[in-house]
């Protein structure tokens, strides 16, 4: 929760600090809210299952720097989850995850039309829109117990860390997105966007799938045969323990997740026909 708090401070101090660096000026400066779904591929999804798409929201503020660019930054919450059983030739892992997703990004929005600098001067009533920037997430895969409980994946080492000595890996991690849109005005002060954004990570952990299995046994006998249970989520299906070493994921094979939704914005038009460029 403290890491959450930080990346929902710094997003509150980065949309403070570009509102006071500006002169606010007709339709320059936009702040909006987005909600939508959220989904992800992987390790465990090679390829997208709209089974797994969960909600997503954020709140975002816009800079146009012409008609043509602007800066956005936003702050995201969405939800991802994967489930071997969707896939016939890897269910018999029997993997499954679920993970939150807080995200702080920087994004440089491009118009394929003049849109966006002055509410009182003439400009395109819709245009298709791409932009690309930078995050930084904060993510925790976790099982769902029976009982309904959340255990965290990344404490139990299921790869072989807490066993081996090795350093789990980071809960925050940076992404670079990329994403395309289309919006459109509704009267002068709100603008309407359709749009879907892509996150590349730097990361193979965003469903906790990565290297090889580690020895069921060995896991057994030093952290408990919950714990071995969750590292070989196999034998929980009445399956034999696959044999240590045989790769559990694709190291070389980075995770994405993407945001598709509605953004509905709110310009900072005021009634100055002469309001300066």
């Amino acid at each position: 929760m403290s890491n959450f708090r930080l990346l929902l401070f710094l997003t509150l101090q980065l949309f403070a600090v570009q509102a006071n660096a500006q002169r606010f000026r007709n339709g320059v400066t936009e702040l909006g809210l987005m909600g939508g779904i959220s989904n992800y591929f992987g390790d465990i999804a090679p390829e997208i299952v709209w089974g797994e798409s969960h909600p997503a929201f954020g709140l975002l503020y816009k800079y146009h720097h012409s008609r043509y660019f602007s800066s956005r930054y936003q702050f995201s919450y969405a939800s991802i989850s994967g489930k071997d059983k969707y896939f016939n030739g890897q269910a018999f892992r029997n993997i499954q995850f679920n993970s939150n997703i807080y995200e702080m990004g920087y994004f440089m929005e491009f118009n394929f039309k003049p849109f966006g600098i002055n509410a009182n001067q003439h400009e395109e009533t819709g245009t298709t829109y791409v932009f690309s920037g930078v995050n930084l997430f904060m993510f925790e895969p976790t099982v769902t117990l029976p009982k309904g409980d959340e255990l965290s994946l990344r404490d139990l080492g299921t790869e072989g860390q807490v066993i081996n000595g090795k350093r789990t890996y980071s809960l925050i991690q940076p992404a670079l997105s990329l994403g395309l849109g289309y919006k459109f005005n509704i009267r002068r002060k709100t603008v309407i966007g359709l749009e879907i954004g892509f996150r590349k990570t730097f990361t193979d952990y965003l469903d906790d799938t990565k290297n090889d299995y580690a020895d069921y046994a060995t896991i057994v006998a030093k952290q408990g045969s919950g714990t071995a249970e969750y590292a070989h989520p196999e034998t929980l299906s009445g399956a034999k323990p696959i044999r240590a070493g045989v790769n559990r994921g694709d190291a070389n094979f980075k995770d994405w997740y993407f945001i598709a939704g509605i953004t509905i914005c709110f310009r900072n038009v005021i009634g100055d026909p002469c309001a300066r460029l």
